[in-house]
C-alpha cells in the first residue's frame, strides 16, 4: 500500500507483477530447469506484466465505480467486522465461563445475538427439572410451556442442527414431525429453531423469529449462530450441574438431618418393640398380679355392704347403749382398740393360741356367758388381739338379752374396720403395679435426657417381674445410696428388664440373682449377677451381635444385648460381662454427667445400636 501511495497505481502494479513473477522463477528453481523452459519464462515475464497493466486500465476506463483503491478499502472494511466479530464472541466466550447460573447464561445469550444477527424476536426454552417442563426465558405471563414428552421435542433431541420452520413444510422427509413441528413454531412464533443439544439431551431451544427486514437468514449468520450454539450448550451444561451441586450441598445437611431422625426413630420404634416383647412375655404375670388384689377388693365390698347393713338395721341397740353409761363407757373402749391401728405382734404359735383361747373361755364361763357363746366370744377376742381390753367386753356380755346385740355390734364394727383395710391394701398394691408400669412404659415423659434414680427404676422393673419371679428366684438387693443420674430413664428401663431376664432365663427361674449398685467417682456401676451355667467362651464376644442368641427359639429375638449395649454407649457408659459355672456378672458403668452429643456427630453416635 505504501508503494502504490508513493509511485502511482501503475508503477505499483507494474512492480508488484513483476516480483511475483521473479519470486516464481526463484521457487521454481531457475538452475534446474532447461534452455528452452529457462527462455519461456523470460519472454513470459513482459507479458504477464503487460496483461496486468491491461486489465488495470479496463477496469478504470470501463468500470466508473469501481478502483484498486475503494476495492481494497471494502476488503479492509470487512475484515476488520470479521476481527470485531471473533472479539466480541471471544469476550461472549469469557462471560459464559465466568457465569454459574442458568438464567445469567440465558441473558448473555440473549444480549450477544443482536451483534451477529438481525431479528425481530429471540427467546429460550430451558429445561426447568423441578417443574418437569421447559419454560421461557424471559417469562411473561400467558406465554406456552413444554413437557418433555412433546413429540417434537423429543424428534430434535435426535437430530442436532437449526431449522427453519417453513422446512417442516416444503421437505417431504419431514412429513412424520410435520404437524408437531409446525404447531410448535406457531406457538413459540419461531422462523428459526436453535436447539441445546449434549448428549442427545435436550437443554433448551432458542427461537428467533423473522429478520428485522424480512429476508432469509444468511448462511453467515448461520454458521455464527452455530458457533455460538456451541459455546453455549457447553456453557448452559455446567451452569444447570453447577444448580444442581449447589442444590445437593445445601440440602445435605437437611438430608444428614431427615436422616438421623429416621435412625433415631427406628432405634426407638426398636427398643419400644423389645419392650413390648418383653411386655408380653409378663402380661400374664401382671395381670395376675392386678386380679389378686381385685379379688380382695370385691370381697371386701361384699363383706362391707353386709356389716354395714347389720349396723344401720341395729342403730337402736347403739341407742341403748348409749343410756347406760357404765355400759357405754365399757363398749366405747372395747371398739375404740378394735378399730385402733396397732402395730403387729409375733403371731402366737397354735399351741399356745389354743392355750389362750380355753383361759379366756374359762373366764367368761365363770361370769355366767353361756359356754358354746363364750368359745365364739374367746375366738373374737384372739383374733382381733384385745387381750388388754377383754373386761370391757365381759360387761357388754353379761348385760343379759342385749349381751348377744352388743358383742355382734362389735364383731360387725371389727369386721368392717378389717375390710376398709382390705380395700385400702389391695389398692396400694395395684396403685404400685401401675405405677411401676406407667413408669416402665415412660408414656408420658420425653426422649431427652433428665435426673433420674436408677434405683427407682430397678425397683420398679423388679415389681413390673415380680410374677416371674416370686416361685423359685431369690433376688438380693446390694443397693447403695447413689447420686441422681441424667439419663434417659425409659431406655435405661429397657437395659433393666433385658438383663434381669436373661439372669432369670439363665438359672430357668430357680436360682439366686443379685443385684448391686454402688458409685465411684463420677461414675455409676450397676451389677447383674446370677447363679446359672455361665457363657460358652467361644461365644462371649458374640452375644453383642444384632439377632444372635442362645436360647431356644420363641425365648428370644437376639435382639436384647444388642440394644442394651446401644443404650449404655448412647449414654457415655460401658457394659462388660464376666462369666464362668456358677456366676455370670454384668456390669453397667455410667457416667453422672454423659458429655452431650456434638452437632457434627455420626447419626450411628447420636443414637442407640
Amino acid at each position: 500500500m505504501k508503494i502504490i501511495r508513493k509511485f502511482g497505481p501503475i508503477v505499483g502494479l507494474v512492480l508488484a507483477a513483476f516480483l511475483l513473477q521473479s519470486a516464481l522463477i526463484i521457487a521454481l528453481d531457475f538452475s534446474s530447469l532447461d534452455a528452452n523452459r529457462t527462455t519461456a519464462l523470460l519472454i513470459s515475464l513482459p507479458f504477464t506484466t503487460l496483461g496486468a497493466v491491461f486489465v488495470w486500465v479496463w477496469f478504470n476506463e470501463f468500470s466508473t465505480n469501481w478502483n484498486l483503491s475503494s476495492a481494497l478499502s471494502k476488503l479492509n472494511i470487512k475484515d476488520q467486522e470479521y476481527v470485531k466479530y471473533l472479539s466480541s464472541l471471544d469476550k461472549f466466550k469469557s462471560d459464559l465461563i465466568a457465569t454459574n447460573i442458568t438464567e445469567s447464561v440465558c441473558e448473555k445469550i440473549l444480549k450477544f445475538l443482536p451483534s451477529i444477527i438481525n431479528t425481530t424476536r429471540c427467546k429460550i426454552y430451558l429445561w426447568k427439572e423441578d417443574l418437569g417442563k421447559f419454560s421461557p426465558y424471559p417469562n411473561q405471563e400467558g406465554e406456552d410451556h413444554f413437557y418433555i414428552f412433546d413429540p417434537f421435542l423429543l424428534w430434535i433431541t435426535e437430530h442436532d442442527k437449526i431449522f427453519y420452520s417453513e422446512e417442516f413444510i416444503e421437505n417431504a422427509k419431514f412429513l412424520q414431525i410435520k404437524e408437531h413441528a409446525l404447531a410448535f413454531s406457531a406457538k413459540t412464533k419461531a422462523d428459526l429453531l436453535v436447539p441445546f443439544i449434549l448428549n442427545k439431551s435436550l437443554l433448551g431451544m432458542l427461537v428467533l423469529g423473522p429478520r428485522s427486514d424480512g429476508r432469509r437468514y444468511t448462511s453467515s449468520e448461520l454458521e455464527k449462530l452455530n458457533e455460538m450454539r456451541s459455546v453455549s450448550v457447553m456453557s448452559l451444561s455446567n451452569s444447570i450441574f453447577y444448580e444442581r451441586l449447589i442444590e445437593l450441598t445445601e440440602t445435605l445437611e437437611e438430608k444428614v438431618r431427615h436422616r438421623t431422625q429416621e435412625l433415631e426413630s427406628a432405634q426407638s420404634q426398636l427398643i419400644m418393640s423389645e419392650k413390648m416383647a418383653s411386655l408380653g412375655t409378663m402380661v400374664a404375670g401382671i395381670a395376675h398380679e392386678i386380679n389378686t388384689p381385685a379379688g380382695v377388693i370385691n370381697g371386701s365390698a361384699d363383706n362391707l355392704e353386709s356389716n354395714m347393713n347389720y349396723i344401720v338395721k341395729n342403730v337402736f341397740e347403739i341407742v341403748k347403749f348409749a343410756r347406760n353409761k357404765k355400759l357405754r363407757k365399757s363398749f366405747e373402749v372395747a371398739l375404740l382398740h378394735i378399730l385402733r391401728d396397732r402395730k403387729k405382734n409375733q403371731p402366737m404359735e397354735s399351741k399356745d393360741k389354743f392355750r389362750v383361747k380355753k383361759e379366756v373361755k374359762e373366764e367368761m364361763v365363770q361370769i355366767g356367758v353361756d359356754p358354746s357363746f363364750a368359745g365364739e366370744v374367746s375366738s373374737f377376742i384372739i383374733e382381733n388381739d384385745i387381750m388388754e381390753v377383754r373386761k370391757y367386753i365381759y360387761e357388754v356380755l353379761i348385760q343379759g338379752e342385749s349381751a348377744k346385740s352388743g358383742y355382734e355390734m362389735l364383731k360387725h364394727a371389727s369386721n368392717t374396720n378389717r375390710n376398709i383395710k382390705n380395700i385400702k391394701y389391695s389398692i396400694r398394691n395395684i396403685v404400685r403395679i401401675v405405677k411401676a408400669l406407667k413408669y416402665y412404659s415412660h408414656l408420658d415423659q420425653s426422649k431427652s435426657f433428665t435426673n433420674a434414680d436408677l434405683i427407682e427404676g430397678i425397683e420398679n422393673t423388679l415389681v413390673i417381674m415380680n410374677n416371674q419371679l416370686k416361685y423359685g428366684v431369690e433376688v438380693k438387693k446390694n443397693f447403695s445410696p447413689i447420686p441422681r443420674v441424667v439419663c434417659n430413664p425409659d431406655e435405661l428401663n429397657q437395659v433393666w428388664t433385658n438383663l434381669i431376664q436373661n439372669a432369670n432365663q439363665a438359672i430357668r427361674g430357680q436360682g439366686v440373682i443379685e443385684l448391686s449398685v454402688y458409685s465411684s467417682g463420677e461414675t455409676v456401676t450397676i451389677e447383674v449377677q446370677d447363679d446359672g451355667p455361665g457363657i460358652d467362651s467361644s461365644i462371649k464376644d458374640r452375644i453383642w451381635d444384632p439377632f444372635f442368641t442362645t436360647k431356644d427359639q420363641g425365648e428370644g429375638s437376639g435382639l436384647g444385648l444388642g440394644i442394651v449395649k446401644g443404650i449404655v454407649e448412647k449414654h457415655k457408659g460401658k457394659i462388660t460381662v464376666d462369666s464362668s459355672p456358677g456366676r455370670t456378672v454384668f456390669k453397667v458403668e455410667l457416667p453422672l454427667r454423659p458429655p452431650q452429643p456434638s452437632n457434627d456427630a455420626s447419626p450411628m453416635e447420636r443414637s442407640a445400636v
